[in-house]
């Protein structure tokens, strides 16, 4: 059995797209059927994510240019009623990741768990397997509720009606044995030239200097940035438009912002206003990356500051440069650790042997960073001595900058806060990741006079604007970019003739 931690995100009439998946494999005869006539059943049934093409594909556990009914399939089409179809569909979240399905139902068993709560256990120590992204797991919550496993209790969940067949299943699964056999499931193969597949242009940039293209989901279609892939989806979200009154045109055309190009600043106090009401109303809680996620803490530090220094390069690298989930960036944080890779490239020796868990691509940036952090082996003491949170920075972008990173040095900056190795009154301005989403929006909300930023100095900048557009509220990257998510906010938006909010779009 597998640990498949990712699923297809159905919305609306979740028993709609139910009822349609049983059709499409009924569809499909023995013999197979084309790969673009699945697609297009699957795309009607809501199982199909042009981004994320595997995931449908993993759930039916077919694939190919021709796709042939596999052994779920063929049990879904035999279903004869909604009952039927409900165990079927069940049964296969079970074969795709027992360990997480029993984990779940037994800890809504001792009580109802919030979403959230559930996704802070699977986060820690205590769960030993792979951890979904917290959309990953509301996806698989959303079919497991839906098929009557779990319960809605308020907004959190508890054992649903048909939890009880899955009483002995759950009690007789052994984890440790589970553990020693589990093999990942192959990956089901998408034919090349699907017009679907996305654009070789829209990868992870391989370039570690150089800022991953930031892409609206709600706008676009397009995959958010690996570092900000922790944010819950947008149709998780209330929308923070229709809420309050509108900004008039006429106010927004004497702007008073830098180079007349800005806002003025009562304007700008109402939108932080109604930002950060919303963000309260929502109680969202995207969880991104901790130090202890890579072992660390503060005790570390004061052993080995410069080490500790060094791992966190390392893990900002993955966390920017690997086109992957907050669980993935940590389990090739784990594969390095676990082989003696980052021991080895700290102490300037080559490793002995390479694991074959580990990727290739973590090991170049892992190799980037312990070269640029050898060249300044007292960065941690000049840290420990700077008097003010933008000279730390400064100190980052002299060492760590000079072409290798750029917004990493504010996740950085932020993972030494935690830690509370760097304490200082002007840290939360540059704990913000100015990522160019969170850019976009602060320019467009009249924060700031260009989305752009071509050094440290202007993400600095963008940095404090952030803090100070987002309010008290939360994270101000997290709270910007979930509301630029679930607004739909884009250049060219298509809300621009009804929004209320103060927005250079509507000036248009």
């Amino acid at each position: 059995m597998p640990q498949v931690v990712e699923f297809p995100l159905l919305t609306g009439d979740v028993r709609a797209a139910f009822a349609d998946l049983v059709k499409l494999c009924r569809e499909v005869p023995e013999s197979g059927a084309p790969f673009r006539d699945v697609r297009s059943g699957l795309r009607a049934a809501r199982f199909w994510d042009r981004e994320r093409p595997v995931s449908g594909l993993r759930f039916i556990g077919s694939g190919g240019a021709t796709v042939m009914p596999s052994p779920f399939m063929k049990r879904l089409a035999a279903a004869a009623s909604d009952d039927a179809m409900m165990d079927e569909l069940l049964d296969r979240l079970w074969e795709l990741n027992p360990l997480l399905f029993k984990t779940v139902l037994e800890l809504t068993t001792q009580r109802a768990h919030g979403k959230d709560e559930v996704y802070k256990f699977l986060g820690s120590f205590a769960y030993r397997g792979v951890v979904p992204s917290r959309p990953a797991l509301e996806a698989w919550i959303v079919i497991a509720t839906a098929c009557g496993l779990f319960k809605p209790v308020g907004i959190a969940i508890a054992p649903g009606p048909r939890a009880e067949r899955f009483a002995r299943k759950v009690a007789d699964f052994v984890v440790e044995e589970f553990l020693a056999e589990d093999r990942p499931v192959p990956d089901p193969i998408v034919p090349g030239g699907d017009e679907d597949a996305p654009a070789a242009a829209e990868a992870a940039p391989t370039a570690i200097g150089a800022e991953p293209t930031a892409q609206v989901v709600a706008a676009v279609g397009q995959p958010l940035p690996p570092a900000l892939r922790h944010l819950l989806p947008s149709t998780a979200l209330a929308s923070p438009r229709g809420r309050g009154r509108v900004v008039p045109v006429a106010r927004l055309l004497g702007g008073a912002g830098e180079g007349g190009h800005g806002f003025a600043e009562d304007i700008l106090t109402d939108t932080t206003a109604r930002i950060s009401a919303w963000w309260g109303e929502v109680a969202a809680q995207p969880r991104g990356f901790a130090p202890a996620d890579f072992g660390l803490d503060a005790e570390a530090w004061v052993e080995g500051a410069d080490e500790v220094l060094y791992r966190v390069a390392v893990a900002a690298a993955l966390a920017f440069r690997l086109d992957t989930d907050r669980a993935g960036v940590v389990a090739a944080f784990k594969a390095l650790e676990q082989a003696g890779v980052l021991g080895d490239l700290y102490h300037g020796t080559v490793p002995e042997t390479l694991s074959g868990a580990v990727d290739a691509k973590a090991l170049m940036l892992a190799s980037l960073a312990a070269r640029r952090c050898a060249e300044s082996p007292d960065l941690a003491s000049m840290i420990d001595q700077q008097p003010s949170a933008a000279a730390v920075f400064t100190a980052l972008d002299g060492v760590l900058g000079r072409g290798l990173f750029r917004i990493e040095l504010f996740w950085i900056l932020d993972m030494l806060a935690q830690l509370g190795v760097v304490r200082h009154d002007d840290l939360a301005e540059l704990t913000v990741l100015p990522h160019r989403l969170v850019r976009d929006t602060l320019f467009r909300l009249g924060f700031l006079a260009t989305p752009y930023a071509a050094d440290a100095i202007t993400l600095a900048a963008a940095a404090r604007a952030a803090h100070a557009a987002a309010g008290p509220s939360g994270r101000p990257d997290d709270v910007l970019a979930s509301f630029a998510l679930a607004a739909g906010c884009a250049y060219d938006c298509a809300h621009r003739r009804t929004c209320e909010y103060a927005c250079r779009e509507r000036l248009e």
